[in-house]
């Protein structure tokens, strides 16, 4: 009967250094990356598995290319410029005459080493909803990026048309806007203090700025 228990107790104690040892080792590859650095908050996003794609992983980067993507500016939603409500008649702030409101819900960037400059790529994810004087349709949404330095000199400013369609018979829809073509210069200071700003911008809105609505 001793041999017995002898026999349990090590094998109760085996079993507990291979549960620890497991879990060990998924704590050393869960979270991690190759800087060593905490991954962002929003690297599940949806807006950064948009930049990411759906095809095969690149080959290992240069570690400078690592550095930069460590580096790569934060992305700020700019105050008072989240949301962009467009009204049935022009001035009027009426919720009752409202048409559509645009909001922006997922931001993410991605950047890259060019050399002496750097390639910035910003995702954004937004939502159209009706209101009680619109109707499904597509909406163009004057949206904006900048990369601002230290100083909040605007080293990159750009205002684009997304167009978001809300289909027959719904009352939103989810809209995404990747923009890659933003080439910036690699700072001395390798972007302490940047940031990256989006947000809706009436002045940049086309001059027809109505839905193109389709009624049925």
């Amino acid at each position: 009967m001793r041999r017995v228990l002898t026999a349990f107790t090590a094998l109760r104690r085996g079993l507990g250094v291979a549960a620890a040892a497991g879990a060990l080792a998924a704590c050393s590859t869960v979270g991690g990356d190759q800087g060593g650095a905490q991954a962002p908050a929003q690297q599940d996003s949806l807006a950064t598995k948009l930049l990411m794609g759906n095809a095969n992983p690149p080959p290992a980067a240069p570690p400078v290319d690592l550095a930069i993507k460590r580096e790569c500016p934060p992305v700020d939603i700019l105050d008072g410029t989240a949301s962009y409500p467009v009204y049935d008649s022009a001035g009027s702030t009426d919720p009752f005459s409202l048409r559509y409101q645009a909001t922006i819900a997922q931001t993410a960037r991605e950047c890259s080493n060019l050399g002496v400059e750097a390639g910035i790529r910003v995702g954004v994810v937004g939502r159209v909803v009706i209101g009680p004087k619109g109707a499904p349709g597509i909406f163009r949404l004057p949206l904006r990026v900048a990369v601002l330095d230290e100083r909040d000199q605007p080293q990159y400013s750009q205002n684009f048309t997304v167009e978001a369609t809300v289909p027959a018979g719904q009352g939103q829809a989810r809209f995404t806007q990747i923009i890659d073509n933003i080439v910036v210069p690699i700072p001395e200071n390798r972007f302490r203090g940047w940031r990256i700003v989006v947000g809706y911008d009436p002045k940049g809105a086309a001059p027809d700025a109505r839905a193109a609505r389709k009624r049925g």
